[in-house]
């Protein structure tokens, strides 16, 4: 399965499962953040993995500070970046296991 058709699968069922957590309606609507995020890394030439993932969680930086300073919604930076992190480590790995898996 192709990179961009788990991004649809995350960003279909990840809001759904957050928002059924506690406190996980707050970073619910990152989620669309995040899986464009990592659409546009995907497309920097040259790139290597870690400069994308860092480029994703810089996305995800700026648009939690601003949260913070404009709402009366507090998220958690550091737990929120963690997360998303392994959010990312997750798909990518999910991506490359299912890439060398042999089959139909």
């Amino acid at each position: 399965m192709a990179l961009s058709k788990w991004l649809d699968l995350v960003k279909l069922l990840a809001p759904v499962v957050l928002v059924n957590v506690k406190g996980g309606e707050k970073i619910a609507s990152l989620v669309p953040l995040v899986i464009n995020g990592i659409t546009e890394a995907e497309q920097m030439k040259g790139a290597t993995g870690p400069e994308k993932k860092a480029h994703v969680l810089n996305i995800v930086d700026a648009a939690i500070q601003t949260i913070n300073a404009t709402s009366k919604i507090h998220i958690d930076l550091a737990g929120a970046k963690a997360a998303t992190s392994g959010g990312i480590d997750a798909v990518v790995s999910a991506v490359n296991a299912v890439a060398k898996t042999d089959g139909p």
